[in-house]
C-alpha cells in the first residue's frame, strides 16, 4: 500500500477508535437514541481533525526550522527531509503555456463551474504539469531538482483575453491524452509522484467538445531565475531532491527567499493553532452538550 494511502486508512483508523471510545464514555452518562451515536461519531472526527493540527504544527515547525538551518549554511544531510533555498535555473527552461514565461515547473488547469442539481462542480476539461531539469543554487552548492513538486504559488494574474489567446494556441498544437480510467489515473499519478530523472510532462483532456473561451483558466508557474525554497527527500548519491516513498510527502516548492517562506511558514502555524483550538473547544462542546440532554432526560 503506498504511503498516502496507508496515512489515509490510519486517519480514519483513527477516528473510528476515537468514536468508539467517546461512544463508551458517553453511556456512563445515560442513553440517548440516535443522539449518542452522532455526539460520539462527531466528537471523535473533531478529535482526528485535532491531531491533524497537532501534526500540521509540528511538521511545519520542523520544517521552518531546517530552512532558517539551511540559511547558516548546513549541508542537506542524506536520506531526510531538507529545504534549501536559493534561485532555480535550467538549461532546457519550459514555456508556460498561458502565461508564456519561461518556467522551470509549470501546472495549469482549463476548467468550468457546472451545475448539477442544486450545486455546482468544477468540471476539467484540460490540465497539465511540466517539469525541466532545475537546479537550484544553495549557499552550500548546487541541488538537483528530481522530484516532480507541488507549486504553493499563486495562480497567475494577467487580463483574461491575453491568457486566453494563448490558451487557444497551446490547445490547438498540443498532443493531449485523453481522460483515463480509474486505473490509468493512478498509474499516472504513480508516476508523477515517483517520477525522479528531473523531467516529466503530461497533457490531458476530456473527451467532451467545449470551446475555450468559455472556461475558466489556471496556471501555476515557477519562472526560470526566481528565487525559491523547496522542501523534499535530499540524496547525496542523486546530489538532489527525490520522491518521497510517502506520497503524502510531497515535494514542494514556496517563492521567496528563506526570511520570506519562514514568514510564511509562521502564519501557517498560527492558522493551524487557531484550528486547533476550534476543533478541541468542539470536542469539548459535544460532550458536555450530551451530558446536559443525558440528565435532562433522566
Amino acid at each position: 500500500m503506498k504511503g498516502c494511502a496507508r496515512t489515509c486508512v490510519l486517519w480514519i483508523i483513527g477516528v473510528a477508535a476515537a468514536s468508539a471510545a467517546f461512544y463508551v464514555y458517553l453511556r456512563r452518562f445515560g442513553w440517548i437514541e440516535p443522539g449518542i451515536y452522532w455526539a460520539s461519531g462527531g466528537a471523535g472526527v473533531c478529535l482526528g481533525i485535532v491531531v491533524s493540527y497537532i501534526g500540521g504544527i509540528w511538521n511545519t515547525w520542523r520544517e521552518r526550522n531546517t530552512l532558517l538551518g539551511a540559511m547558516s549554511g548546513e549541508r542537506p544531510a542524506d536520506g531526510q527531509w531538507t529545504a534549501v533555498s536559493g534561485p532555480i535555473s535550467s538549461r532546457e527552461p519550459l514555456t508556460a503555456p498561458f502565461s508564456g514565461v519561461s518556467a522551470a515547473v509549470y501546472e495549469y488547469k482549463i476548467y468550468r463551474m457546472e451545475r448539477s442539481g442544486k450545486s455546482s462542480t468544477e468540471v476539467t476539461y484540460w490540465e497539465g504539469k511540466a517539469l525541466a531539469p532545475s537546479t537550484i543554487s544553495t549557499r552550500t552548492g548546487p541541488v538537483r531538482l528530481l522530484a516532480v513538486p507541488q507549486l504553493e504559488v499563486d495562480n497567475v494574474k494577467l487580463p483574461y483575453m491575453q491568457l486566453l489567446e494563448h490558451a487557444r494556441e497551446y490547445v490547438a498544437n498540443t498532443s493531449f491524452e485523453t481522460r483515463a480510467t480509474m486505473a490509468g489515473a493512478r498509474q499516472r499519478m504513480e508516476q508523477e509522484m515517483t517520477d525522479d530523472d528531473g523531467v516529466y510532462r503530461f497533457d490531458r483532456r476530456s473527451d467532451r467538445e467545449v470551446d475555450v473561451g468559455d472556461c475558466e483558466l489556471r496556471e501555476k508557474h515557477v519562472k526560470i531565475g526566481e528565487t525559491v525554497c523547496a522542501f523534499g527527500i535530499y540524496s547525496a548519491s542523486h546530489g538532489g531532491i527525490v520522491p518521497h516513498p510517502n506520497w503524502a510527502k510531497q515535494t514542494r516548492i514556496m517563492i521567496g527567499d528563506a526570511n520570506t517562506v519562514a514568514g510564511k511558514l509562521m502564519k501557517r502555524i498560527v492558522g493551524y493553532s487557531v484550528g486547533l483550538i476550534f476543533f478541541s473547544g468542539a470536542v469539548y462542546g459535544i460532550v458536555r452538550a450530551y451530558m446536559y440532554f443525558a440528565a435532562q432526560a433522566h
